[in-house]
């Protein structure tokens, strides 16, 4: 005797299983998915060719990784503001 069905039906089953797709997959337009990406390109281009030409912030900045690029250009734009910030007065 065997374990009893989970689905009684196929179409049950599809269901579930592109329900539990769709918590975890996410849609997106591929013409705006690729400006993105060029966008991302010409960002890490110009920030190259700025710390070539010897800029402090870009050479500070600029990393291989897309990704490495914006943590280290969100840190160090952070930073001032985190010095400049004061607590409320209550």
């Amino acid at each position: 005797m065997g374990r009893p069905r989970r689905y009684a039906t196929n179409a049950e089953r599809q269901r579930a299983f592109r329900q539990r797709r769709d918590q975890t997959t996410c849609r997106v337009d591929r013409v705006a998915l690729d400006r993105l990406h060029a966008r991302l390109d010409r960002l890490q281009q110009a920030l190259r060719g700025a710390a070539d030409c010897g800029d402090p912030t870009a050479r500070r900045c600029y990393a291989a990784s897309i990704d490495t690029l914006l943590d280290r250009l969100a840190a160090h734009f952070q930073a001032p503001a985190a010095l400049t910030a004061t607590p409320e007065d209550g």
